[in-house]
């Protein structure tokens, strides 16, 4: 609809241009010969205003459109950015909870290596103060559970 209005708008200006021009050779003889022409310039002016008129608002419904699009676009873009922000905080939560898991099942090599996939990630204060807490108690519990496994040994080794 678009290209039609303005091909109109273009094609009446065109017939406003050659029909407006004085035609030096053909001068009018009376002024019956002058009131048609008159009456047809008013007709094409009046045409080309309707024409013009109706461009007008076709391209401000046009520019109305492409704004609510742009902002449509621009909603769409921040959701899909969003969107892995909040995945990479579960994920990162998920670890936290998977160590924390590892810790109560007593296998202290699963929790520490969930928590070095936490190595390159950017922790909240909150979650890098539980990280903190969880090395410190995965070490203390290693810690033990070597002495208690070179007390074992020796034990082994005195009843033999």
């Amino acid at each position: 609809m678009n290209s039609k209005a303005i091909g109109a708008t273009i094609g009446l200006a065109l017939m406003l241009t050659c029909s407006c021009g004085k035609k030096e050779a053909e001068a009018p003889s009376s002024s019956e010969q002058t009131k048609p022409a008159n009456g047809l310039g008013s007709q094409a002016r009046d045409a080309a205003n309707a024409a013009a008129t109706e461009v007008k608002e076709t391209a401000q419904k046009v520019a109305a459109e492409t704004k609510q699009a742009a902002q449509d676009a621009a909603a769409q873009v921040k959701d899909k950015i969003a969107a892995p922000v909040a995945d990479a905080k579960d994920l990162t939560q998920g670890l936290i909870d998977k160590a924390r898991g590892y810790v109560a099942e007593k296998k202290y090599e699963d929790a520490l290596g969930s928590l070095k996939q936490l190595a390159n990630v950017k922790l909240t204060p909150e979650q890098q103060k539980v990280v903190d807490d969880l090395k410190a108690q995965l070490q203390k519990l290693m810690g033990n559970q070597a002495a208690s496994d070179a007390t074992k040994a020796a034990g082994n080794l005195l009843n033999k």
